[in-house]
């Protein structure tokens, strides 16, 4: 869910603290908890090394967590660590079922009909959805504030746009714009957006830290936008 600062070692004390026992239980801690909650040294042989309370640094970690509510359902149904799921397929599952009711609710044959969603995958997200315990935890989820449904755009029969026909991949963080959103921007112009980098790819989006799919892009000689030509791409063309 990028929730920024929330390491695993806070995660850690969170549990050994018997504050959180699922991940829906991170949507119900108060700020003044976090605030209050006294954390290990990270070195704790150094002679200065005492316990401490958060302070302003859990109130940071709060206020993300509260952000992080705002997140598209794509994103949700990513974190939920589904099998086979990648975020790919949780875009391509929000673009289509829209909430997650409907992803819940939706049957094996009505996940195939999802274009790309294939019978492991489809299996996959069914089998969560009837266990028990996966459903009380979205509820949580829902109860906390937790968005359910999605902005990505519905999808068309046949790609439209000035950028029809063209295969793009995304690599690394953008300053000013989510993974998500840059998707939704591509697609909006007719654009296909793939999670892996061939001779077919049209071009690759690198942002900060971009890895193996920079290098690939690199190698096969495919054209690499960083994020200001990006930029210019979906807004002049």
């Amino acid at each position: 869910m990028n929730i920024e600062g929330l390491g695993a070692s806070l995660v850690d004390q969170l549990i050994e603290q018997g504050l959180v026992r699922d991940f829906s239980d991170v949507y119900h801690l108060e700020a003044s908890v976090l605030e209050n909650l006294v954390v290990a040294p990270k070195d704790p042989k150094s002679d200065r090394a005492v316990p401490r309370k958060l302070g302003k640094v859990g109130r940071n970690v709060f206020e993300q967590i509260e952000r992080s509510k705002a997140n598209d359902l794509s994103r949700l149904i990513y974190a939920l660590g589904i099998r086979h799921i990648g975020e790919k397929a949780a875009a391509t599952i929000a673009r289509h079922l829209r909430t997650m009711d409907a992803v819940l609710d939706a049957t094996v044959e009505a996940l195939q009909a999802v274009p790309e969603i294939g019978p492991v995958v489809a299996a996959s997200v069914r089998a969560f959805a009837e266990e028990p315990h996966n459903r009380e935890l979205v509820a949580r989820l829902q109860q906390a504030g937790v968005r359910m449904t999605t902005e990505l755009p519905e999808p068309t029969v046949e790609p439209v746009g000035r950028l029809a026909g063209k295969t793009f991949v995304l690599t690394g963080t953008l300053a000013n714009m989510s993974r998500e959103d840059a998707t939704a921007a591509l697609e909006a112009l007719g654009a296909r957006v793939s999670g892996s980098v061939s001779k077919k790819t049209s071009a690759v989006v690198a942002g900060a830290d971009a890895g193996s799919k920079l290098e690939k892009a690199r190698q096969l000689g495919v054209e690499v936008l960083d994020e200001a030509a990006f930029q210019q791409l979906i807004m002049n063309g």
